[in-house]
Formats: C-alpha cells, structure tokens, sequence
C-alpha cells in the first residue's frame, strides 16, 4: 500500500508543487481583487436603476437600454471570473497528472523490488500491516534523485483543460 496524501505531502516534489501551486493561487486572487471595482461599479449602477425602474413592469425593465448594458457588464464580470477560478482547477489538475507521472515510475520500480503484483492506495484499503506499506521508500527514492525532486507548474487556462475533456471521453 501507499499514503499518496502523505507522499505529497511530504516528498521534496511534493512540497515544491504546493509551493509553485500557492504562488499561482496568489496570482489568480490578485487578479481575482483586481475585479472588485468593476464589481462595486456594477453594484452602484444597479442601485441607481433600481430606483429609476421601480415603477416598470419586467418587460419594460428588460427592454431598457441602461438595464441591458447593466446586464452585459454583469455577465461579462461573471464570465471573467470564472475563467480565473477555471484556470486555478485546471492549473491543479494538470500539476497533479504531471506528479502521478513523475511518481508512478518510482512506485513501480519500489513495488517491483518487493515483488508485489499491485499497489493500493492506503485510502482504499482496510487494513494493511506496516511491512507492506511502501509510503516512506517511494519518498526515500523520489527524494533521493535530484530529478524528481522538484516539479515543473505552470499556469494554464481552463480552455486546456476544455479542449482536453472530449479527447478522455470513451468511445461509443
């Protein structure tokens, strides 16, 4: 068995990787927090047409050019910021398929020289004995070779991710 939470919590690229993944979670807030006065803006507009439109029936409202412009900005702000909170999601998922590529030669090569036919993943078993948990050597050998012991995270837009998707969908 292997703790896969405790060998990312604890290997050196592990580590690297959550450190690389905070400093672009920090760029996404900053830009995140750079939306906020759009937002106030649209807040304020909003206000003042509610005022202006209180007597109109629904119709009226939604055909009311300032009502409409308010809508697209509205809109406009949401869409940005779920591309943001898309690019962090994709970011993390194509950072933690990079790290199970980089991690599973190494479990296998452990696993190989223990003679094991399978490993499981310490969440999804039971109840193991110590002597079969092969967390602390997959840690040892990842740190023990300077080429996995940092990892390579960069940012990427969700349109990855997007375009990604269909290719994983099985065959029908």
């Amino acid at each position: 068995v292997i703790n896969y939470q405790r060998v990312l919590a604890e290997s050196a690229i592990g580590r690297d990787m959550a450190a690389k993944l905070q400093q672009v979670r920090s760029q996404v807030q900053t830009e995140a927090q750079a939306l906020a006065p759009e937002s106030q803006s649209i807040e304020q507009e909003a206000q003042r047409l509610q005022g202006t439109l209180r007597n109109r029936s629904a119709e009226q409202i939604r055909a009311d050019p300032q009502a409409q412009a308010l809508a697209q900005r509205q809109q406009q702000l949401q869409q940005r910021a779920a591309v943001l909170q898309g690019d962090m999601e994709c970011t993390q998922i194509l950072t933690l398929r990079e790290f199970d590529r980089v991690v599973t030669p190494v479990v296998r090569s452990v696993m190989e020289s223990r003679g094991a036919g399978i490993v499981l993943d310490a969440n999804s078993a039971q109840l193991t004995l110590p002597e079969f948990d092969i967390t602390g050597a997959v840690i040892q050998a990842l740190d023990g070779n300077q080429a996995t012991r940092a990892s390579n995270v960069t940012r990427h837009s969700v349109s990855e991710c997007q375009q990604q998707a269909p290719q994983q969908a099985p065959a029908q």
